[in-house]
């Protein structure tokens, strides 16, 4: 039994990351989790103590990384085998931490300028450093993989349906009323050429009022699979819902929904709006998803079916090579 503190922000796509290698890791050995909610100790300071951390990070010692921990909530990691932690206010803590009582730690995410060295692994999914330390992922970690998503749809005894994950405006992505109607007279027409049923599944980012109107006017189109953010569903099987689909449809505006999505080994479209200001990284983030043939994208106001794409044994080599990359780092 390995013993591992994941340290959160609360923010639900790092958490899903740290997740996401500790399920790769419980494919080798039986992992007990423990989560630790990171919060600063004086708040009103955080501004501070964020320059501070970083700035402690380039000069990393006993007493700098003592300082960096003090900023921080207190944590037990003692008996931790493992630390994980995701996003960048995260960063400076965990380099410290692995400083001071010399667990292995992984780091997921861009460094905002801490070196991958100070982390037992780095892992992103663009090279920053040239160093054995800074792992490369071809898909961001999640929980979810071609094997387990197909196990799941048998057990819950799903049919196939299309699903559509659907979030929102967020990260330079702006959605117009008439993108949206677009997207529902397109699930219409999907469903009436393919008899197949709809599953819709909103997200924190859907607007409410967008929330109620696909409900409204899908009514008449099968959706008992749905599961809607607003309306408080939370008793969903994702992985099942993954597994089952003869083809996923992911509004582009999510890293995380579209690295599940991909997970599944199903067929994978991003769904693009018109006016989008994305910042360069994320674009690069998109293109290197096509560029691996892992999506396709379509505008959101005229899609269609693509044909199948078959990446499910792919997928299970990248997960499975990141998988004994962070095994060798961390010394399992």
């Amino acid at each position: 039994m390995k013993n591992i503190i994941i340290i959160s922000d609360g923010i639900p796509g790092h958490f899903n990351q740290s997740k996401g290698v500790v399920s790769l890791l419980d494919e080798l050995h039986s992992c007990n989790i423990t989560i630790h909610q990171m919060s600063w100790k004086v708040y009103f300071l955080r501004s501070i103590f964020i320059i501070l951390a970083r700035l402690f990070c380039k000069m990393l010692n006993k007493l700098t990384a003592s300082m960096i921990v003090s900023m921080y909530s207190s944590v037990d990691i003692k008996d931790a085998d493992l630390i994980i932690a995701a996003g960048g206010n995260t960063a400076p803590y965990n380099a410290a931490l692995k400083f001071l009582y010399n667990k292995p730690a992984i780091q997921l995410g861009s460094p905002r300028g801490i070196h991958s060295s100070l982390f037992s692994g780095l892992v992103t999914v663009e090279k920053y450093f040239d160093d054995p330390s800074n792992i490369i992922a071809s898909l961001t970690p999640n929980s979810y993989s071609p094997k387990k998503c197909l196990r799941a749809a048998k057990e819950n005894n799903m049919q196939q349906h299309l699903l559509f994950l659907i979030g929102g405006e967020g990260i330079g992505y702006l959605y117009e009323e008439d993108e949206w109607d677009s997207l529902i007279r397109n699930i219409k027409d999907l469903h009436k050429n393919t008899s197949l049923p709809i599953t819709i599944v909103t997200s924190r980012r859907t607007n409410p009022i967008i929330e109620n109107k696909l409900r409204s006017e899908l009514s008449e189109v099968p959706l008992s699979y749905s599961a809607w953010f607003h309306k408080g569903d939370k008793d969903f099987h994702l992985d099942a819902l993954l597994g089952s689909a003869k083809a996923i449809f992911v509004t582009e505006d999510s890293a995380m929904m579209i690295s599940e999505s991909i997970s599944s080994g199903n067929p994978v479209s991003t769904l693009y709006p018109l006016n989008i200001q994305s910042p360069e990284r994320y674009q690069k983030h998109i293109k290197k998803y096509l560029d691996l043939g892992f999506i396709k994208r379509q505008s959101i106001n005229n899609f269609r079916i693509i044909d199948e794409l078959n990446i499910a044994e792919i997928i299970d080599e990248y997960q499975s090579s990141l998988l004994h990359k962070i095994i060798e780092r961390i010394g399992w």
